[in-house]
């Protein structure tokens, strides 16, 4: 399953998101969302059940990236994200 969160990491938005996803899940962190570069210790970066992006053109647009580089976050481009997209069969969006 694909996830699309657009809230901040502090979001109830986002703690459902947490306790909705398992093993195999993907998820993609676009625009608010993107604040999760300045929180590495998030749980979402710490749990092993899903592969967790931040969205590049979101991250650069809100003054991020080098906050994400400094915590080796994974960063996808657009381009990855609509693959993710394709790639998935169900998608849920968290907003």
């Amino acid at each position: 399953m694909l996830h699309i969160l657009n809230k901040p990491p502090s979001s109830d938005a986002a703690q459902h998101m947490l306790e909705a996803m398992s093993g195999g899940d993907t998820v993609v962190l676009i625009e608010d969302a993107a604040q999760a570069a300045l929180y590495p210790e998030w749980l979402g970066w710490k749990t092993s059940a899903a592969s967790i992006y931040l969205l590049t053109e979101d991250v650069l647009s809100r003054g991020l990236y080098s906050a994400a580089l400094s915590n080796n976050l994974p960063l996808i481009e657009l381009g990855d994200f609509v693959a993710l997209t394709e790639q998935h069969e169900k998608i849920v969006s968290w907003y």
